[in-house]
Order: C-alpha cells, then structure tokens, then sequence
C-alpha cells in the first residue's frame, strides 16, 4: 500500500518501508530470503546500486540472507573511477559487508574487440562479476535495474526491431540474475536514498548523449510522455511483464515441439510442416542455439531463410551466417558448416625441457620459462590473462592447437564444455575457431583457454618447486 501524500520527488513519504517490503517480497517469492543463501549485489556506488546494497543490508540484519558486495572498476574515468570504488569498499567496510574488487582496461579491450565503450565496460564488468560469483559460491548475482531502465530496454528494442521474446527485455529472477528492484520507479529509489541518507556518487558518463540508451532517457521517453502519454513507462512495463509470461507459456511448448520433431539429421520437415508460423520460428530458433551456440545471432532474416526450406521441393540449401548452411535432406531440415582445407585443425606438442623457449603458432607466439617464485608482475600477467602458471611437476604433456568438437574444461564448478564456457565469456562467434588452445595431449581436455581462463589442473601453491609461466603474446617480440 503507498501513502497518498507525495514528496519533492513525486513518491510517497514512507519510501524507505515500501522499497524494503517490496525488495523482501521479491527474495521471498523466490526463495532466497533464508540465512543460508547467498547473493553477490553488483554496485557501482551510484544512486541505484547503492540503495539496492542498503536495503539488502537491512534485510541481511533481520536473518535474510548473506550477502557479499562486488565493484569492478573500468578504467575509463580516471581519479574519479578509482573514488567509486574507493567508495563502495569504505561503505562495505562501515557495514561488515565483504567486498570483492575487480579492475581493467576497457578502453583497450574495446580496442581490441572493435566493441564500444558501453558494450566492453558491460562485457567486462559481467566476466568479472560472473566470475566472483562462481569463485564465491553465490545462489544469485543482483543487479539494481528498476522499472525505468525495463521501460527504455523495451522502448529500444522496439526501435531496433524484435519479436515478443525481445519484448520480454528483464526478468526478476532469470536462473542466475536476481532483479529485486524491478517494480520500483527511479523517482522512489531516488527519494529511498534522500530518506536513508545515502550519499552515492555520480557517473558523469551517465549524461551522455552519445550513448543510445541515455537518448532514449533523456530526450525520447520524456518527449512521448509530454505528447502522447504521461504513463507510457508504466505501459511499456506492463507490456514486457505480458511478454514474458507469455513467452514463458510458447517457450514450454516450443521445447515439446522441438523434441517431437527430432530427427537424425535435424528436424523432421513433417513435423515442422504441422506447426503454426509462431511455433515455427520458436522450433528453429532452438535447433539454432543448440547446434551453433549463438544465442543472439539469429536475425529475422536467417530465421525465414529456414522457414522457406521447411515447404522446399526436393534438396535445397540457403546460406546462414558464421559459414553455416541451412539444406534439406532426407526429409530433414539440418544444418552443416563445410570445414576448408586450409583449416585443418593442426597442432604442436609442447616441450618444456628447456628453461626458456619460444613458440610460434597460426602468427602468435608463446613464451615459457621456468621460475623458483611468482612475482608482483607475474600476478598482474596472470590476472590480465596474458599468462598462465603450473606447478610443472602435476602438469601433463600439453599440445598447443585450436578447438575440436567435444573439447572441455575442469573448472571450480565442476567439468564444463569448451562451447558454453566460450559462449560465457561473450567471444564472438565468429573468433572461437582461430583462438590457441594449451590442450592435454591425444584428448580432449583444455588446460587454457589463451587469453582467458585456465583449468583447475596443476595449481601453483606453496609448495611448488618449479612453476612454469607461459606467456601468450601477439607482439614479434618477446621479453
């Protein structure tokens, strides 16, 4: 219930209750609200994220749930960056909250990546923070996105161009993001942080107007509001909340379909040829995913190439994206990706016989050395993923190659396929073929992924006598 009376902000007194119950009811409907489970809260230090963190503290108070506070800092606004995180520990500290800090250089990795500034800070904050997570035995990682941020998600995906599932934009729970703030409004959580008083700070990048997500904020969704309807964020919101029962609801019936029309080489044409248009494009968007990994690339267009094959007369083949074929066959809708020549997947074996070496593969080079200790660099080499450390002594023979069907990887969390842990990480698609691979030798199992994560096989500790460094490097030069 909200009280009648408003504040300077247009919300009701009283906000601080109402956020609170509201969080609470959203931990308690799915089941977190207990001692024994454990949330990673993401915060920035701004306004959102530190009235989620606050509200989660109190709760925490009465017996709710254990939390712990990740920060990642991106590099990209200097002094003031380094005080946001400054910040956030200070808060963490004052309050008993463990806190874990994460760093890096986004501007390079955009760099790098051919990414934007926005699409790199948001893949290397989410790798830092699904990371923790993990490491942390986290049941949930809790970001602070409210009914405003649903609201412009919904609105851009719309100008974009989407389907009903793109319409569903945030969940509250999703099976590993927890939302709890998704009914509130940026106006309460702004007068929850005056009531608390909560002093965050202010991310100048947020004012942008380069960004398109800020346009949407800052000049469009206002201009609809004056014009067309003062409601409308409330209306898109009621829009997505549709949207995502409803395609709760075609996605179960989708997978039962996707599973009748199973077929050795795909999916069965006669039973596609049953389904409504709907339930058509939902069945391939499945048997896409499932035998590509790439769960966003998958355009309107590509899923009507597919679509045409279904009613095709005799063979028939339609070209789809990554170097992938859609044909018809046997009475089958499949798909093939031819491999050329020229990409035979070669590999070298390692030798580390020596105290130092260097190897040249597909125009980079690696780079070992035997060392008694690991320094203040090597750790810095380590936590950048431009080096890897094992104890040589509990180390297999290695080969140096790129990945193969059935590759996977020992992980902290248990065995996990090379194919989902690259699709983790958001590696493009079209790069996870050319990436070097440190492989055991005549199997399947990836000791490291060059560049990014390693297993959990031969760890450095105090003990080791001899740890071997390899250094991954794209330079012509090695030091």
């Amino acid at each position: 219930m909200r009280i009648t009376k408003g504040t300077p902000f247009g919300v009701p007194f009283f906000v601080e209750l109402i956020v609170q119950k509201l969080v609470e009811r959203v931990l308690r409907v799915h089941d977190f609200f207990r001692p024994a489970r454990k949330l990673l809260v993401a915060c920035s230090g701004g306004t959102d994220s530190l009235a989620l963190l606050d509200v989660l503290d109190i709760l925490r108070a009465t017996g709710g749930v254990k939390i712990i506070c990740a920060h990642y800092e991106h590099g990209m606004r200097g002094a003031d960056s380094l005080a946001d995180a400054q910040f956030v520990e200070e808060f963490c500290r004052a309050r008993e909250i463990p806190f874990v800090y994460g760093a890096g250089d986004v501007p390079a990795y955009a760099r790098a990546h051919r990414f934007s500034p926005e699409t790199a800070a948001r893949v290397c904050r989410y790798d830092f923070l699904h990371r923790v997570q993990t490491e942390r035995g986290c049941d949930a990682l809790v970001l602070a996105h409210h009914a405003d941020d649903l609201a412009e998600t919904v609105l851009m995906r719309v100008l974009r161009g989407t389907g009903p599932q793109g319409l569903a934009a945030m969940r509250e729970w999703d099976g590993r993001h927890l939302r709890p703030l998704l009914a509130v409004t940026r106006a309460e959580i702004e007068a929850y942080v005056v009531e608390r008083g909560l002093m965050p700070r202010h991310d100048t990048t947020n004012d942008a107007m380069d960004a398109r997500r800020n346009r949407i904020r800052h000049e469009l969704l206002p201009q609809l509001a004056r014009t067309y309807n003062p409601a409308v964020r409330d209306a898109l919101t009621r829009l997505s909340v549709l949207a995502a029962e409803e395609d709760d609801f075609l996605g179960a019936l989708a997978r039962t379909e996707f599973e009748h029309a199973a077929h050795p080489e795909g999916l069965s044409l006669a039973a596609l040829r049953t389904l409504h248009p709907a339930m058509q494009r939902r069945v391939l968007r499945l048997f896409w995913v499932h035998n590509t990994g790439a769960v966003r690339d998958f355009s309107y267009l590509h899923e009507e190439r597919m679509r045409a094959l279904i009613f095709a007369e005799g063979a028939a083949r339609v070209e789809m994206q990554g170097g992938w074929y859609a044909a018809v066959r046997r009475g089958a809708l499949t798909l093939i990706r031819p491999v050329q020549a020229s990409a035979q997947n070669k590999e070298i074996r390692l030798s580390f016989t020596g105290e130092y070496g260097i190897i040249n593969f597909r125009g980079i080079q690696f780079a070992f050395r035997h060392l008694s200790c690991m320094t203040a660099d090597d750790r810095v080499r380590m936590e950048n993923h431009a080096a890897v450390y094992a104890d040589r002594a509990q180390l297999p023979p290695l080969v140096l190659r790129t990945r193969r069907a059935g590759d996977f990887m020992q992980l902290p969390i248990g065995r996990k396929k090379l194919k989902d842990i690259l699709i983790d990480d958001k590696v493009p698609r079209e790069e996870r073929d050319a990436i070097p691979l440190l492989a055991l030798a005549d199997t399947h199992e990836i000791f490291w992924i060059a560049g990014g994560r390693r297993s959990t096989l031969a760890p450095v500790t105090e003990s080791s006598a001899d740890i071997l460094r390899i250094v991954y490097v794209k330079e012509t030069t090695v030091e």
